[in-house]
Formats: C-alpha cells, structure tokens, sequence
C-alpha cells in the first residue's frame, strides 16, 4: 500500500512540474493593431501606423515605410529588437518621416504592454506610450 502511494506522489509531482514547465500564453500572438495615439497626439491625417505579431516577430507599416523585428515578453515587459525598414522617401503629407522616426524609435524602447478595453498600449517610458486599436 505504501508503495502505490509514492508511486501516485511522483506522479502528480510529474505532473505539475510539467504543467509549470509549459510556455505562458502570448496575449499578442496573432494580432494587428493601427495607431491611434502616440505622446497623446493623434497621427498625421493620411498616415496609417500599423503593428502585428506573429510567431515572436513583428511587422507593419510605419507610416511610409514597412518594417519587422521580432518581439519577447516577460509577463507584461516587452523587447522588440532587430527593427529594420524599407528606404522609401515620402515627404507628403508634411510630417510624415519624422512621425515615422518617432514611432519607429518607441517601438525599439518599448518596456512594457497592456491591453486594456481592447487598446494595446507600448510603453516606452512610465507615463508615454503608443496606444493602438484593433486593425480591421
């Protein structure tokens, strides 16, 4: 009796280490999303910022330019790194690559996340962030 009964311990013992061994749920994994504020300024007018996640990389349209990288999380920490873009000049509307530097910038500074009533925000210092929208 005794014996089934360290059988039946390990096994449930191998069973929970396994269970705190499986990789935690990315809530991002499989989203896109378009700016719709950044420093708590709207977009230029005729300019679409986009963000998607897939598979632990990232990729979109900065504006102008697209660009990708690649995404990790910690709880709620995100890195994104190895940003690289295209080299398109666009000098309309007015504002338009400079916004594009900027959004491109924050991304690469980004600390954390949140999604909170169906907004991502990335934030890159304790009160900035990029708020997105679901993308249609």
């Amino acid at each position: 009796m005794m014996r089934l009964n360290y059988f039946a311990l390990a096994g449930i013992l191998v069973l929970l280490v396994g269970c705190s061994a499986l990789p935690a749920t990315d809530p991002l994994d499989d989203t896109s999303w378009e700016l719709y504020a950044y420093r708590k300024s709207r977009p230029i007018e005729g300019s679409t910022l986009t963000i998607s996640f897939e598979d632990g990389q990232i990729r979109g349209s900065a504006g102008c330019n697209s660009y990708g990288g690649s995404y990790e999380l910690d709880g709620g920490k995100i890195a994104i790194s190895d940003i690289f873009a295209t080299l398109m000049a666009c000098p309309e509307p007015e504002g338009l690559m400079e916004q594009e530097t900027m959004f491109l910038q924050f991304l690469g500074n980004a600390q954390r996340f949140e999604i909170v009533d169906g907004q991502l925000q990335i934030f890159w210092s304790d009160h900035e962030a990029l708020t997105f929208v679901p993308q249609d």
